[in-house]
């Protein structure tokens, strides 16, 4: 059984502020530990439960956040960025099953933590209507290759987010947020303890999860922080422009959306450094 695992930071036990998952922030070094034993609890579910080829992709920012050398010896990872696919590089329809590990919620969550998706400058992600978290954009890239996302451990937010999408997956909130830069969190012991179970039962319940397959073409919107932002995004070919902060393309499948969603999401980044407007 082969298992796939996306890992980020923001969600991880313990974090509460962009600032911990910035490589020159003051906890940073700290976060990577708590990283690398979420990750790892999650590799020891998986095998628990019948997995016996394990590939991590380090999802967060840079992809150089994981200690490699603490995780288990028989386990690949994809490291570095950028890399095709973004956060779940290395994904294929060889794999059973799709996990993913220190993940947050989508921006402008009540009580979420630190929640955006993949940047700030998006501020909304819709195709077909469904609107999209990094969880669910990863779910359904992972979907076109017909494996299902069936584990999240992160910000509760994220998993209620992640339930809302698919039925029957296995949730692990690690913590909860309790104002703009404040939390409720599990100490990291006990995340690992449940990351652990959770990975375990999420193997068991592959053949109850389906896939999250859009129906093509997939109409896709993205509404930006600012209108340079859009207006930036519309020059790409065949992109249109919405309104004043948002653009829609139409997707002959999830690799075409995923692939236009990263160009307007660098451009908007690019943008952001111009100006306010």
């Amino acid at each position: 059984m082969k298992i796939h695992i996306s890992a980020d930071m923001e969600g991880i036990a313990t974090l509460s502020h962009d600032e911990q998952a910035e490589r020159k922030g003051l906890d940073y070094q700290r976060m990577r530990e708590i990283m690398t034993g979420e990750v790892q609890a999650a590799i020891d579910g998986a095998k628990e439960g019948g997995a016996d080829e394990i590939l991590v992709c380090d999802a967060h920012d840079t992809g150089r956040n994981l200690l490699i050398e603490r995780l288990d010896d028989d386990v690949e990872v994809v490291e570095g960025s950028p890399y095709e696919l973004g956060m779940i590089a290395g994904i294929s329809r060889e794999f059973d099953a799709e996990f993913q590990v220190g993940y947050h919620s989508m921006r402008h969550t009540h009580a979420g933590v630190v929640g955006h998706t993949y940047t700030y400058t998006i501020t909304k992600l819709k195709m077909n209507g469904t609107v999209l978290g990094e969880s669910g954009l990863g779910a359904v890239v992972a979907g076109h290759f017909g494996v299902p996302l069936v584990f999240v451990s992160g910000d509760a937010h994220a998993i209620k987010q992640a339930r809302d999408l698919i039925k029957n997956i296995v949730g692990v909130p690690t913590k909860e947020g309790v104002g703009l830069w404040g939390v409720r969190t599990l100490t990291p012991k006990r995340a690992c303890d449940m990351i652990r179970k959770g990975a375990k039962e999420a193997v068991s319940k592959i053949d109850d999860i389906r896939p999250v397959v859009m129906k093509k073409p997939i109409m896709m919107e993205i509404e930006l922080e600012s209108p340079l932002m859009a207006q930036y995004a519309s020059q790409v070919p065949l992109v249109k422009r919405a309104d004043i902060r948002t653009v829609s393309y139409k997707a002959k499948d999830a690799l075409d959306a995923f692939s236009v969603f990263e160009v307007i999401m660098r451009l908007a980044s690019y943008a952001r450094v111009e100006g306010q407007l």
